[in-house]
Order: structure tokens, then C-alpha cells, then sequence
């Protein structure tokens, strides 16, 4: 008969954890932040408008197919750039 090979026990230490003074983190508006959103917002427009333009313009399907997928993309991608930028002007309103 085989007997089974059980592990060592070891001693469990007990570790102290120090706790660190975490601060409440706002989320702040700032002039930087809302340029920078509204820049990214502009840019991703404008590639999602261009892609669409291929898409409708194209004839070949594997072109079609490609631009119709980028323009999904990126218009979710403008879509996402476009709730952040209204979150910081929302923020900067209720700032005053």
C-alpha cells in the first residue's frame, strides 16, 4: 500500500500592515484637460467622417468591409471623447 507524502506544515507569521492616510481624489477640470479632450474629439471626427466617406465611396468588399469596421471604431472611440469632454465642462459648471 502507498502512503500519501503530505507537505510540511509551516508556522504562519503574522505580518503587520501599515495603513496608509488615503486622501479623497476629486476629479478636476482644468483648462489642459478639456483642450486636449476637445482636440482628440476633433481629430476622431474627422478620421471617422473620412472613413465613412471611403466606406460609401468604395467598390471593392474587402474595402468596404475595412473602412465600414474603422468608421465603427473610431466612432466609438469620438463617441467615448465626447462624454469625457462633457463631464469636464459639466464639472467646470459646477465648479462656479
Amino acid at each position: 500500500m502507498v502512503t500519501k507524502k503530505r507537505g510540511r506544515k509551516t508556522s504562519k507569521k503574522t505580518k503587520k500592515v501599515r495603513k496608509k492616510n488615503v486622501k479623497s481624489v476629486r476629479v478636476r477640470s482644468s483648462k489642459r484637460k478639456i483642450k486636449l479632450t476637445l482636440k482628440n474629439l476633433i481629430l476622431f471626427a474627422i478620421l471617422t467622417l473620412i472613413s465613412f466617406l471611403f466606406y460609401r465611396f468604395s467598390n471593392n468588399v474587402l474595402f468596404r468591409s475595412l473602412f465600414g469596421l474603422l468608421a465603427m471604431i473610431l466612432g466609438f472611440v469620438g463617441l467615448a471623447f465626447l462624454i469625457v469632454f462633457l463631464a469636464l465642462w459639466i464639472l467646470k459648471l459646477m465648479k462656479k
